[in-house]
């Protein structure tokens, strides 16, 4: 009775299984597509365009023109925000007057202008009409570090006996 009920169930996933192999079957042309597409892989000397060979990865034709105008430009901008965040630090930077440091309790404090600052504490500075935020990132006797937005600079702490 079991060896029935199996038998039964195999005959009626018999025409299921039978539609699914006709579905995967791909048609000639796009066969031959495929084909000529593995050959020009295997053989990239063969289809050498201008010098290069075939990469399929890589763009083709106008979207790779686009890409890449797109790119330069994009580049472009980023290093120049990079470069304008860079001048812009050492110019807030050199404006920065450390009057000492001291450490209260295993941490170090810096005093810039009237305020004493902790590493990881903001100092603001007005700089041609705009107030920037510098972010304090190290202390040490002879130095200290100073962030802006991901531009980081190390300035020396110079105390003379004048006081200036």
């Amino acid at each position: 009775m079991k060896t029935d009920i199996r038998f039964l169930c195999g005959l009626l996933c018999l025409p299921l299984s039978l539609s699914a192999a006709a579905v995967d079957i791909v048609s000639p042309a796009k066969r031959a597509e495929t084909v000529a597409l593995s050959k020009r892989l295997l053989n990239p000397d063969a289809t050498a365009e201008s010098g290069t060979p075939f990469n399929p990865f890589t763009l083709s034709g106008d979207r790779m023109e686009e890409t890449n105008s797109a790119a330069d430009t994009q580049a472009a901008n980023l290093a120049a925000v990079m470069a304008s965040n860079r001048t812009l630090l050492v110019a807030l930077a050199d404006q920065l007057d450390p009057k000492g440091t001291f450490v209260i309790g295993g941490e170090s404090i810096i005093i810039l202008g009237q305020k004493k600052l902790k590493v990881g504490e903001t100092y603001s500075i007005t700089f041609e009409g705009a107030v920037y935020e510098l972010e304090i990132t190290s202390i040490e006797t002879t130095r200290f570090s100073v962030r802006y937005k991901n531009e980081e600079i190390t300035r020396p702490i110079v105390i003379t006996k004048s006081g200036k």
